[in-house]
């Protein structure tokens, strides 16, 4: 009997709480099922986190405590900034963005120390509730009079975020190359659903990267892709001068940016960074439609962290994307890799940094660099 409860504890632990996890991260997406700002999915959510922490502190687990940063920047510099700002009511100023960044850091911290295992369960927690949720759509969805898709998100671009983490979950963890088309399948007719320029273009980066890995095969089909591209390229404005093979791509970019209007965001939210450049102006909104500190967003996920936290919580945020990008780069893996891309391509026309599933992708990075150092030291 007692092998027996100690066997299912260890299935419990292994097994049913990161598939748990996984797939409430997912529906943590489902904001129109929050009251005041949080509900039962997010008190489960952190709550699973919380258990997976606390098993692994009685299993004396090696932490990796580097993400940890993240969390002390915002508690001793971002913090008392915006405790102050806050009281003396400086425009934009929220302490409601401060908490949702200090979950999302020990979100963060927790992701870059779970295991390979976890991280396979996790993926399959988020497939599972994105299939359902998938099954759901195509039966409600009136294909007949098109629109944007809502289902359980009060703004679709939180489902086109949630279907391009996806991609990046399935390419780190899912094996089965049956199971990882279907969740890439699901995932691009969810994300596609939302009718998000920026969700489009971010498709388009993946597929970059995925003609990239085939062009890479082999030295003499990239000598001739190469060629042929360049001969392409060259021939096409002589034969379409009046079409030109840019303009296609030049109309996406001006739709994700939605006729300037994210520029002129981005432009007020870059004034309003340089207003105060060494620590920011804490957690908050500072940019405008027509001058800073307007309340509104600059809609870009690294100039709205500029705002926040100045240069040093860029660094800290982004670094860990970019090592990790260097690292799928050199070990070939251009799925994950362009899924990272297209995250960060979507970060420009969105603030995404109050999302779970950012830091738990930003957690991830962290560990794709720490395992690779690790690969290092062996083979030495």
């Amino acid at each position: 009997m007692q092998t027996q409860t100690s066997n299912l504890f260890n299935y419990f632990k292994k097994v049913i709480l990161p598939f748990g996890i996984g797939s409430l991260l997912f529906a943590s997406s489902f904001t129109s099922l929050r009251i005041s700002g949080t509900g039962p999915l997010e008190i489960l959510f952190l709550s699973s986190l919380f258990l997976l922490i606390l098993f692994k502190l009685l299993d004396k687990f090696a932490f990796n405590y580097l993400p940890l940063l993240a969390l002390a920047y915002l508690i001793f510099f971002m913090a008392p900034i915006t405790f102050y700002n806050v009281s003396t009511e400086f425009l934009g100023s929220s302490s409601r963005t401060l908490f949702a960044l200090i979950y999302g850091s020990l979100i963060g911290f927790t992701a870059a120390n779970t295991s390979r295992d976890e991280q396979k369960y996790i993926a399959y927690g988020i497939f599972v509730t994105l299939l359902i949720t998938v099954i759901i759509v195509m039966v409600q969805f009136d294909f007949n009079n098109l629109q944007r898709l809502l289902f359980l998100s009060e703004n679709p671009n939180q489902i086109a975020l949630y279907a391009l983490g996806t991609v990046f979950f399935f390419a780190k963890s899912i094996e089965d190359l049956r199971v990882l088309l279907i969740g890439l399948v699901a995932a691009l007719i969810y994300g596609s659903l939302a009718l998000s320029d920026s969700y489009f273009l971010s498709i388009l980066i993946i597929l970059s990267f995925l003609l990239l890995k085939v062009l890479l095969k082999g030295k003499l089909f990239l000598l001739l892709g190469s060629t042929w591209l360049i001969l392409l390229l060259i021939a096409w404005p002589l034969a379409f001068p009046d079409n030109s093979y840019l303009e296609p791509i030049r109309g996406l970019w001006n739709a994700a940016d939605q006729g300037g209007g994210r520029t002129t965001l981005a432009l007020n939210g870059i004034s309003a960074f340089l207003s105060s450049p060494i620590f920011g102006n804490g957690a908050g909104a500072f940019s405008g439609t027509q001058i800073p500190f307007m309340r509104f967003e600059a809609h870009n996920t690294m100039i709205d962290f500029l705002t926040m936290g100045a240069l040093p919580w860029l660094m800290i945020v982004y670094l860990p994307f970019l090592f990790a990008a260097r690292t799928l780069a050199l070990n070939n893996k251009f799925l994950l890799l362009g899924a990272l891309m297209a995250m960060m391509v979507f970060s420009a026309f969105h603030f995404i940094g109050r999302h779970p599933i950012f830091w738990f992708i930003w957690g991830y990075c962290f560990l794709i660099e720490l395992e690779n150092r690790r690969a290092k030291k062996c083979a030495e």
